[in-house]
């Protein structure tokens, strides 16, 4: 009798390899060449050439030879060994063209402020071209438009940045802001005590309070307080709310920093001036943060080490938030790091951070395709094992059937043979009847998918920590984190900024994972 076919134990609990994979990752950047070297490229033909790799395209790359002069050589033309070279060196970014910065970014200011809707219990919403905000009392369109500007100009910069962020709005075409006339109603909707804005993430929606907007109403009377109005701490929110699609990609160390490196640009109606930068980086520190350029000989500025602070979790992050002096050096050190690998390090054209950002979304999305893979082969195999255990259980019936017609024919001969024995009349002899059948034959087991017979650790979630650590290595390029230090050191001396390396408490590697489907359990 067959039996139903049980779950194949090839389903565990995923094992996080991240403490290893951190450690071989450093000691190859440690061990690795600060700029391609002298090799022998060997093309498809077994032709020979020697020289470094000065360049990088698309489809081919460029070979400086020993006599100086430069070669392009398609990349389809190159053994197997010299374009796993090439795509080694490409991964840290090396040949990758990146826009130049911008000197300042404003988008268009013609557009108007529509009012949409006027509930009857006082809720007015009014849009902007990328923008709905959702009042809790009337306000003129002409002061939607007004604080308009931080919103649309973030998007517009954002946007216009040549990191290749490409934000976009949900699904409705409109980012969506809660504007709040008491601040008590602004808590009660899950506003932070004591905070100007907050993006909660859950609802994709920014809450501000309209006191942090420098509008008061006094009676029914709105009056503008322009030394109220916090853009900075604005801009971080918008920075969150439109790089949405990021936020479960990206680090925390990543997702704040650029949030305070665009608040820290100077910002004025509309249009960040980004050549402004450097001051726009001291004047943040200063009133963000109390710290000042220092002086030759005075006390450094503190600042998480970068591997520390790259290292970082979400869970890590939001424990210092209680503890003001570790949460302010946290955004703080996000800061200078997002601020070097833009305009510090290497040329200072940001190509690391470029191919970080692409790296990181391209892993996460191979990842993710795994797991819609992985779980589709799932639910198919526990399709094909309900079906097969259905089959099982028919199959056993149609055998026990098939079993007591063999018992019941064979009984029928017996009783034949001897009424023959005994010389009983024919016309009196027992109807044997026709002989059974074949046999019923057993169902096939259904066969485990490639994807999941192949799963090496048997796991159930998949670590996406895993994805940003490869990624990582764009910012890395040839350093250990040793060099990564002292070259952010050197750099920000220049800039009147002596730092000290400080370890973040607790600053471990953590596993931001995602659940694979186990198969059911066959009955």
């Amino acid at each position: 009798m067959a039996t139903a076919l049980g779950t194949h134990n090839i389903f565990g609990t995923l094992k996080s390899l991240i403490t290893g994979t951190l450690a071989s990752l450093l000691l190859s950047l440690a061990c690795a060449q600060e700029a391609p070297q002298n090799r022998v490229w060997t093309n498809l033909d077994g032709r020979k050439l020697e020289g470094r790799m000065s360049d990088l395209g698309d489809a081919e790359v460029e070979v400086r030879l020993m006599n100086g002069k430069a070669v392009r050589i398609p990349l389809a033309s190159l053994s197997a060994a010299d374009q796993a070279y090439v795509n080694g060196w490409q991964d840290l970014g090396f040949g990758i063209k990146v826009g130049r910065w911008p000197q300042e970014l404003r988008p268009m200011l013609n557009f108007t402020a529509r009012e949409l809707e006027r509930k009857p219990e006082g809720e007015c919403v009014y849009a902007t071209p990328n923008f709905r905000y959702i009042c809790d009392a009337p306000l003129a369109a002409s002061l939607i438009k007004e604080y308009a500007l931080a919103f649309e100009g973030t998007y517009y910069a954002i946007k216009n940045l040549p990191l290749q962020l490409d934000p976009r709005p949900p699904g409705n075409g409109h980012f969506v802001v809660r504007l709040f006339r008491n601040r008590e109603d602004y808590l009660r909707a899950g506003g932070p005590e004591g905070s100007s804005g907050v993006y909660v993430v859950r609802t994709r929606e920014i809450l501000v309070p309209m006191d942090s907007l420098g509008v008061r109403t006094v009676g029914r009377r709105v009056a503008i307080d322009p030394r109220a109005y916090d853009a900075g701490t604005l801009i971080h929110e918008i920075t969150h709310q439109v790089m949405h699609d990021w936020l479960n990609v990206l680090p925390v160390w990543f997702v704040e920093g650029i949030a305070e490196y665009m608040a820290a640009v100077p910002f004025d109606d509309a249009r960040f001036d980004f050549r402004r930068m450097e001051e726009g980086l001291g004047g943040y520190l200063e009133t963000a943060y109390h710290v000042a350029r220092r002086k030759e000989g005075s006390l450094p500025l503190d600042m998480v080490a970068p591997e520390a602070l790259m290292a970082m979790t979400h869970q890590q992050w939001a424990s210092a938030l209680s503890e003001p002096g570790a949460a302010a050096l946290n955004y703080r050190s996000a800061l200078l790091l997002v601020y070097y690998l833009i305009h510090l390090d290497g040329k200072g054209d940001g190509s690391s951070i470029v191919a970080y950002l692409r790296q990181a979304w391209t892993k996460q999305g191979e990842m993710e395709h795994f797991v819609r893979e992985y779980n589709e082969a799932v639910n198919r195999y526990n399709a094909s094992l309900a079906a097969y255990n259905d089959s099982v259980r028919r199959y056993n019936q149609e055998l026990v059937d098939f079993r007591e017609s063999v018992e019941s024919y064979n009984n029928k001969v017996r009783i034949f043979n001897g009424q023959l024995r005994r010389g009983v009349a024919e016309q009196d002899l027992i109807e044997v009847g026709d002989e059974p059948g074949l046999a019923p034959e057993p169902p096939l087991k259904p066969e485990l998918p490639r994807i999941l017979a192949e799963r090496p650790d048997g796991g159930g979630v998949v670590d996406l920590s895993r994805a940003e650590l490869e990624a990582r290595r764009a910012i890395y390029r040839s350093r250990n984190p040793s060099q990564l230090w002292s070259d952010m050191e050197r750099a920000f001396a220049a800039q009147g900024l002596k730092l000290r390396p400080v370890q973040a408490e607790a600053a471990r590697s953590g596993t931001r994972a995602i659940p694979l489907s186990p198969p059911k359990k066959a009955p």
